[in-house]
Protein backbone atom coordinates (compact mmCIF):
# COMPACT_ATOMS: atom_id res chain seq x y z
CA UNK A 1 0.00 0.00 0.00
CA UNK A 2 1.14 3.35 -1.24
CA UNK A 3 2.13 5.63 1.96
CA UNK A 4 1.77 9.43 1.63
CA UNK A 5 2.62 11.93 4.27
CA UNK A 6 -0.39 14.42 5.08
CA UNK A 7 2.17 16.92 4.33
CA UNK A 8 2.39 16.29 0.83
CA UNK A 9 -0.99 16.84 0.05
CA UNK A 10 -1.50 20.04 -1.57
CA UNK A 11 -4.31 18.88 -4.09
CA UNK A 12 -6.73 16.30 -3.67
CA UNK A 13 -9.49 14.86 -6.07
CA UNK A 14 -12.44 13.23 -5.43
CA UNK A 15 -14.50 10.85 -7.68
CA UNK A 16 -18.36 10.27 -7.47
CA UNK A 17 -20.41 10.50 -10.66
CA UNK A 18 -23.58 8.74 -9.47
CA UNK A 19 -26.27 8.35 -8.42
CA UNK A 20 -27.94 10.90 -6.21
CA UNK A 21 -27.92 9.23 -3.06
CA UNK A 22 -24.45 8.18 -3.07
CA UNK A 23 -23.18 11.34 -3.54
CA UNK A 24 -24.37 12.46 -0.70
CA UNK A 25 -22.73 9.76 1.31
CA UNK A 26 -19.88 11.39 0.40
CA UNK A 27 -20.34 14.94 1.80
CA UNK A 28 -18.79 13.60 5.55
CA UNK A 29 -15.31 12.44 3.75
CA UNK A 30 -15.23 15.57 2.08
CA UNK A 31 -15.76 17.57 5.20
CA UNK A 32 -13.30 15.62 6.90
CA UNK A 33 -10.47 16.08 4.43
CA UNK A 34 -11.14 19.71 4.47
CA UNK A 35 -10.75 19.78 8.04
CA UNK A 36 -7.96 17.87 8.11
CA UNK A 37 -6.50 19.93 4.82
CA UNK A 38 -7.61 23.27 5.47
CA UNK A 39 -4.83 24.37 2.92
CA UNK A 40 -5.29 22.05 0.08
CA UNK A 41 -7.20 22.36 -2.95
CA UNK A 42 -9.92 19.82 -3.22
CA UNK A 43 -11.97 19.11 -5.85
CA UNK A 44 -14.86 16.51 -6.78
CA UNK A 45 -15.95 15.09 -9.97
CA UNK A 46 -20.01 14.43 -10.33
CA UNK A 47 -22.33 13.51 -12.91
CA UNK A 48 -23.95 16.31 -14.61
CA UNK A 49 -27.27 14.89 -13.36
CA UNK A 50 -26.44 15.39 -9.63
CA UNK A 51 -24.07 18.33 -9.53
CA UNK A 52 -26.68 20.49 -7.46
CA UNK A 53 -26.34 18.45 -5.20
CA UNK A 54 -22.15 20.07 -4.71
CA UNK A 55 -22.92 22.93 -5.94
CA UNK A 56 -22.71 24.87 -2.84
CA UNK A 57 -20.54 22.45 -1.05
CA UNK A 58 -18.01 25.04 0.53
CA UNK A 59 -15.50 22.50 0.82
CA UNK A 60 -15.17 22.48 -2.69
CA UNK A 61 -12.27 24.15 -4.45
CA UNK A 62 -13.76 23.06 -7.97
CA UNK A 63 -16.75 20.86 -8.93
CA UNK A 64 -15.56 19.34 -11.88
CA UNK A 65 -19.10 18.51 -13.85
CA UNK A 66 -18.91 14.96 -15.74
CA UNK A 67 -20.85 14.56 -19.07
CA UNK A 68 -21.85 10.52 -18.85
CA UNK A 69 -23.21 10.92 -21.57
CA UNK A 70 -20.01 11.51 -23.88
CA UNK A 71 -17.75 8.51 -24.63
CA UNK A 72 -15.55 7.98 -21.57
CA UNK A 73 -12.30 7.26 -23.75
CA UNK A 74 -12.71 10.83 -25.22
CA UNK A 75 -10.37 13.12 -23.07
CA UNK A 76 -11.74 16.20 -24.01
CA UNK A 77 -14.84 15.41 -22.47
CA UNK A 78 -13.57 17.10 -19.36
CA UNK A 79 -10.90 19.09 -20.04
CA UNK A 80 -10.60 20.43 -16.95
CA UNK A 81 -9.44 17.16 -15.49
CA UNK A 82 -6.56 17.40 -18.03
CA UNK A 83 -4.90 20.52 -16.29
CA UNK A 84 -4.04 19.12 -12.98
CA UNK A 85 -1.67 16.19 -11.94
CA UNK A 86 -2.85 15.61 -7.99
CA UNK A 87 -1.11 14.26 -5.01
CA UNK A 88 -3.96 11.81 -4.24
CA UNK A 89 -7.00 10.85 -6.12
CA UNK A 90 -10.06 9.30 -3.96
CA UNK A 91 -12.00 7.11 -6.52
CA UNK A 92 -15.68 6.28 -4.64
CA UNK A 93 -16.92 5.36 -7.99
CA UNK A 94 -14.67 2.52 -8.55
CA UNK A 95 -15.73 0.90 -11.65
CA UNK A 96 -14.67 1.05 -15.19
CA UNK A 97 -15.75 4.57 -16.16
CA UNK A 98 -13.86 6.04 -13.11
CA UNK A 99 -10.65 4.11 -13.44
CA UNK A 100 -10.40 5.41 -17.25
CA UNK A 101 -10.96 8.90 -15.19
CA UNK A 102 -8.60 8.36 -12.64
CA UNK A 103 -5.78 7.35 -14.82
CA UNK A 104 -2.03 9.11 -14.63
CA UNK A 105 -4.15 12.11 -13.08
CA UNK A 106 -2.61 11.75 -9.93
CA UNK A 107 0.57 10.80 -7.73
CA UNK A 108 -1.66 8.08 -5.65
CA UNK A 109 -4.70 6.63 -6.13
CA UNK A 110 -7.39 5.25 -3.80
CA UNK A 111 -10.77 3.59 -3.60
CA UNK A 112 -13.19 2.73 -1.59
CA UNK A 113 -13.90 -1.51 -1.12
CA UNK A 114 -17.15 -2.43 -2.72
CA UNK A 115 -17.73 -5.25 0.43
CA UNK A 116 -19.01 -7.53 -2.25
CA UNK A 117 -18.42 -10.51 -0.04
CA UNK A 118 -20.88 -8.68 2.90
CA UNK A 119 -23.60 -8.27 0.05
CA UNK A 120 -23.83 -11.57 -0.95
CA UNK A 121 -23.58 -12.34 1.99
CA UNK A 122 -26.93 -10.72 2.99
CA UNK A 123 -28.57 -11.49 -0.07
CA UNK A 124 -27.64 -15.20 0.31
CA UNK A 125 -27.43 -16.58 3.53
CA UNK A 126 -29.13 -13.63 4.78
CA UNK A 127 -26.29 -12.86 7.34
CA UNK A 128 -24.17 -10.04 7.28
CA UNK A 129 -20.35 -10.11 7.53
CA UNK A 130 -19.55 -6.49 8.77
CA UNK A 131 -21.40 -5.01 11.88
CA UNK A 132 -23.31 -1.97 11.74
CA UNK A 133 -22.16 -1.63 8.13
CA UNK A 134 -22.05 2.28 7.17
CA UNK A 135 -21.38 3.05 3.02
CA UNK A 136 -20.32 6.73 4.49
CA UNK A 137 -17.62 5.20 6.78
CA UNK A 138 -16.94 2.78 4.46
CA UNK A 139 -15.70 6.46 2.36
CA UNK A 140 -14.03 7.54 5.27
CA UNK A 141 -11.84 4.59 6.13
CA UNK A 142 -10.63 3.96 2.50
CA UNK A 143 -8.10 6.76 2.40
CA UNK A 144 -6.40 5.49 4.92
CA UNK A 145 -4.77 8.08 6.07
CA UNK A 146 -3.38 8.17 9.82
CA UNK A 147 -5.16 10.70 11.84
CA UNK A 148 -7.97 10.99 9.70
CA UNK A 149 -10.88 9.90 11.58
CA UNK A 150 -14.31 10.03 11.52
CA UNK A 151 -15.97 13.52 12.85
CA UNK A 152 -19.17 12.15 14.33
CA UNK A 153 -21.06 14.16 12.18
CA UNK A 154 -23.66 13.52 9.34
CA UNK A 155 -24.67 14.43 5.64
CA UNK A 156 -24.72 17.52 4.17
CA UNK A 157 -26.45 19.29 0.88
CA UNK A 158 -25.92 23.00 1.50
CA UNK A 159 -28.26 25.31 0.55
CA UNK A 160 -27.88 28.91 -0.08
CA UNK A 161 -29.05 30.07 3.23
CA UNK A 162 -26.56 27.67 4.70
CA UNK A 163 -23.72 29.49 3.00
CA UNK A 164 -25.35 33.00 3.93
CA UNK A 165 -25.35 31.57 7.79
CA UNK A 166 -21.61 30.11 7.35
CA UNK A 167 -22.18 26.97 8.59
CA UNK A 168 -24.41 23.70 8.48
CA UNK A 169 -27.48 22.39 10.34
CA UNK A 170 -27.05 21.09 13.74
CA UNK A 171 -26.22 17.88 14.40
CA UNK A 172 -30.49 17.28 14.75
CA UNK A 173 -33.34 19.48 14.96
CA UNK A 174 -35.73 20.13 17.55
CA UNK A 175 -39.10 18.02 16.37
CA UNK A 176 -41.30 21.08 16.74
CA UNK A 177 -45.35 19.80 15.88
CA UNK A 178 -47.40 23.08 14.45
CA UNK A 179 -50.98 22.48 14.80
CA UNK A 180 -50.96 21.63 11.10
CA UNK A 181 -47.84 19.70 10.09
CA UNK A 182 -46.26 19.52 7.06
CA UNK A 183 -45.27 16.34 5.93
CA UNK A 184 -43.27 15.31 2.43
CA UNK A 185 -43.89 11.70 1.20
CA UNK A 186 -41.36 10.48 -1.87
CA UNK A 187 -43.56 6.91 -2.89
CA UNK A 188 -41.16 6.46 -5.79
CA UNK A 189 -37.77 4.70 -6.39
CA UNK A 190 -35.51 3.40 -9.02
CA UNK A 191 -36.19 -0.18 -9.13
CA UNK A 192 -39.85 -1.70 -8.53
CA UNK A 193 -39.06 -3.61 -5.38
CA UNK A 194 -37.49 -0.56 -3.44
CA UNK A 195 -41.43 0.88 -3.61
CA UNK A 196 -44.29 0.65 -1.22
CA UNK A 197 -47.14 0.33 -2.90
CA UNK A 198 -49.10 2.89 -4.04
CA UNK A 199 -52.67 1.36 -2.79
CA UNK A 200 -50.56 1.59 0.88
CA UNK A 201 -49.84 5.33 0.24
CA UNK A 202 -53.13 6.06 -0.46
CA UNK A 203 -54.17 4.74 2.67
CA UNK A 204 -51.55 6.02 4.63
CA UNK A 205 -52.03 9.79 3.17
CA UNK A 206 -56.10 9.28 4.19
CA UNK A 207 -55.13 7.93 7.89
CA UNK A 208 -53.21 11.16 8.18
CA UNK A 209 -55.47 13.59 7.37
CA UNK A 210 -57.56 11.88 9.88
CA UNK A 211 -54.68 11.83 12.80
CA UNK A 212 -53.01 15.40 12.06
CA UNK A 213 -55.50 17.54 9.65
CA UNK A 214 -51.92 17.57 8.17
CA UNK A 215 -50.54 19.24 4.70
CA UNK A 216 -49.05 17.00 2.05
CA UNK A 217 -46.42 17.25 -0.37
CA UNK A 218 -45.32 14.09 -3.20
CA UNK A 219 -42.13 14.82 -4.48
CA UNK A 220 -40.24 12.97 -6.55
CA UNK A 221 -38.59 13.44 -10.30
CA UNK A 222 -40.55 12.74 -13.29
CA UNK A 223 -40.08 8.79 -13.46
CA UNK A 224 -42.46 9.20 -10.45
CA UNK A 225 -45.36 11.24 -12.10
CA UNK A 226 -47.62 8.43 -13.09
CA UNK A 227 -47.45 6.80 -9.85
CA UNK A 228 -47.78 10.08 -7.86
CA UNK A 229 -50.91 11.42 -10.45
CA UNK A 230 -52.73 7.87 -9.33
CA UNK A 231 -52.43 8.51 -5.85
CA UNK A 232 -53.28 11.79 -5.93
CA UNK A 233 -56.26 10.92 -7.67
CA UNK A 234 -57.13 8.22 -5.00
CA UNK A 235 -56.87 10.29 -1.69
CA UNK A 236 -59.44 12.38 -0.32
CA UNK A 237 -58.82 15.56 -0.02
CA UNK A 238 -56.52 18.05 -2.19
CA UNK A 239 -52.51 17.66 -1.98
CA UNK A 240 -49.22 18.91 -3.45
CA UNK A 241 -48.57 17.13 -6.06
CA UNK A 242 -44.43 18.19 -7.06
CA UNK A 243 -43.37 15.01 -8.80
CA UNK A 244 -41.38 15.98 -11.94
CA UNK A 245 -41.71 19.60 -10.99
CA UNK A 246 -38.61 20.77 -8.99
CA UNK A 247 -35.38 20.25 -9.17
CA UNK A 248 -32.57 18.67 -6.49
CA UNK A 249 -31.96 21.61 -5.19
CA UNK A 250 -35.74 22.56 -4.82
CA UNK A 251 -36.90 19.51 -3.63
CA UNK A 252 -34.31 19.83 -0.86
CA UNK A 253 -35.66 23.19 0.40
CA UNK A 254 -39.25 21.52 0.21
CA UNK A 255 -38.17 19.01 2.29
CA UNK A 256 -36.35 21.71 4.95
CA UNK A 257 -39.36 22.97 5.84
CA UNK A 258 -40.99 19.43 6.64
CA UNK A 259 -42.02 18.18 9.87
CA UNK A 260 -41.26 14.64 8.79
CA UNK A 261 -40.69 12.60 5.41
CA UNK A 262 -42.22 9.54 4.56
CA UNK A 263 -39.32 7.55 2.05
CA UNK A 264 -38.83 4.19 0.51
CA UNK A 265 -34.71 3.62 0.65
CA UNK A 266 -34.13 6.17 -2.55
CA UNK A 267 -32.24 9.31 -2.72
CA UNK A 268 -34.45 11.57 -1.39
CA UNK A 269 -33.85 9.02 2.29
CA UNK A 270 -30.71 10.35 1.78
CA UNK A 271 -31.34 13.98 1.64
CA UNK A 272 -33.72 13.98 4.21
CA UNK A 273 -30.95 13.14 6.33
CA UNK A 274 -29.18 15.74 5.02
CA UNK A 275 -31.03 18.67 5.95
CA UNK A 276 -32.14 16.66 9.28
CA UNK A 277 -35.45 16.10 9.28
CA UNK A 278 -37.37 13.39 11.01
CA UNK A 279 -38.45 10.30 8.78
CA UNK A 280 -40.13 7.22 8.07
CA UNK A 281 -38.20 4.75 5.61
CA UNK A 282 -39.55 1.04 3.87
CA UNK A 283 -37.37 -1.18 2.83
CA UNK A 284 -38.65 -4.13 0.66
CA UNK A 285 -36.25 -6.57 -1.42
CA UNK A 286 -33.02 -4.67 0.58
CA UNK A 287 -32.20 -4.16 3.74
CA UNK A 288 -30.37 -1.28 6.18
CA UNK A 289 -27.11 -3.56 7.04
CA UNK A 290 -26.19 -3.27 3.33
CA UNK A 291 -25.35 0.19 4.73
CA UNK A 292 -27.71 2.71 3.42
CA UNK A 293 -29.91 3.61 6.10
CA UNK A 294 -30.39 7.16 7.09
CA UNK A 295 -26.86 8.65 7.98
CA UNK A 296 -26.82 10.02 11.90
CA UNK A 297 -30.51 11.28 11.57
CA UNK A 298 -33.85 10.48 13.17
CA UNK A 299 -35.65 7.83 11.70
CA UNK A 300 -38.01 4.97 11.86
CA UNK A 301 -37.40 1.56 10.14
CA UNK A 302 -40.31 0.33 8.21
CA UNK A 303 -39.77 -3.11 6.90
CA UNK A 304 -41.66 -7.24 7.17
CA UNK A 305 -38.99 -9.73 8.63
CA UNK A 306 -39.24 -12.28 6.00
CA UNK A 307 -36.86 -15.24 4.83
CA UNK A 308 -36.76 -14.15 1.37
CA UNK A 309 -35.30 -11.14 1.93
CA UNK A 310 -32.94 -9.47 1.36
CA UNK A 311 -33.22 -10.20 -2.15
CA UNK A 312 -30.83 -7.54 -4.17
CA UNK A 313 -28.85 -4.59 -3.08
CA UNK A 314 -29.98 -2.11 -5.55
CA UNK A 315 -33.47 -3.48 -5.70
CA UNK A 316 -35.27 -5.66 -9.13
CA UNK A 317 -38.09 -4.91 -11.59
CA UNK A 318 -40.23 -7.61 -10.15
CA UNK A 319 -40.82 -9.93 -7.28
CA UNK A 320 -38.06 -13.12 -7.90
CA UNK A 321 -41.12 -14.76 -5.38
CA UNK A 322 -44.02 -13.29 -7.55
CA UNK A 323 -45.63 -12.54 -4.33
CA UNK A 324 -43.98 -9.13 -3.34
CA UNK A 325 -45.30 -9.66 0.50
CA UNK A 326 -41.89 -7.70 1.70
CA UNK A 327 -44.26 -4.48 0.35
CA UNK A 328 -47.49 -6.03 0.14
CA UNK A 329 -47.97 -7.04 3.65
CA UNK A 330 -46.94 -4.05 5.12
CA UNK A 331 -50.17 -1.77 6.62
CA UNK A 332 -51.04 2.10 7.18
CA UNK A 333 -51.47 1.65 10.57
CA UNK A 334 -48.12 0.42 11.13
CA UNK A 335 -47.02 2.98 9.53
CA UNK A 336 -48.65 5.47 11.25
CA UNK A 337 -47.76 3.41 14.45
CA UNK A 338 -44.02 4.74 13.54
CA UNK A 339 -44.74 8.03 12.57
CA UNK A 340 -46.12 8.80 16.19
CA UNK A 341 -42.73 7.45 17.74
CA UNK A 342 -40.87 9.73 15.96
CA UNK A 343 -43.88 12.43 16.80
CA UNK A 344 -43.27 10.81 20.71
CA UNK A 345 -47.07 10.18 20.55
Amino acid sequence: MTEIKKSNIKKILILRLSSLGDVLLTTPLLRILSKNFPDSEIDYVVADSYSEVMALNPYISNLIIYDKKKSIFNPLNNPELLKNKYDILIDLQYNLRSRIISFNKSKVYKHYSKQRLHKLSLIYFKKPLIKDFSVPLNYINSINLKGIDDDGLGLEFWLLKDRNAKEYLPFSKKIVIKNRPEITIAPGAKHYTKRWTKEGFVELINKLKDFYDCKINLVGSRAEVEISTLIEKNVGFPINNYCGKLSITETAELIDNSDLVVSNDSGIMHIAAARRVPQVVFYGSTVPEFGFSPFRSNFEIVQKNMDCRPCSHIGREKCPKNHFNCMNLIKADYVISKINKIFNL
